[in-house]
């Protein structure tokens, strides 16, 4: 035991003698540059990147034709649903089942047929 404690007293001695002449022959980094926040605008996008279409009396959207279109949608889905889920003999379909169908199924087909028919404008 006595070797290794020897051993690693002189390894010590070595480096702790060798960086305080290392250290003195370091060269110094220059110092660093403040950095000082500047205001640089430079236009990378157009400036009306879409085109833009005026809402006028020339044109109009097809809103109401999309949610009549989704409306008959959902209705005929609804109502193939309601068909199958109540021909069975041990299903009752009530008033709660035909409204939840018509939430669930009608609804969605409407008011995507609403939104696709507001973004379509054709001139009068």
């Amino acid at each position: 035991m006595p070797r290794h404690s020897s051993t690693t007293a002189a390894l010590l001695a070595v480096l702790l003698l060798g960086t305080t002449q290392i250290l003195p022959g370091q060269a110094l980094a220059p110092p660093l540059t403040a950095w000082r926040p500047t205001l640089r605008i430079e236009s990378t996008v157009p400036a009306a990147p879409f085109p833009q279409v005026a809402a006028s009396s020339e044109t109009h959207s097809h809103t109401l034709t999309g949610l009549l279109i989704g409306t008959l949608v959902g209705g005929v889905a609804t109502g193939v649903f309601l068909a199958a889920f109540c021909s069975d003999p041990d299903t009752q379909c009530g008033a709660d089942e035909v409204g939840r169908a018509v939430v669930i199924i009608a609804v969605p087909p409407a008011v995507l047929g609403a939104v696709i028919g507001s973004l379509i404008r054709t001139k009068s």
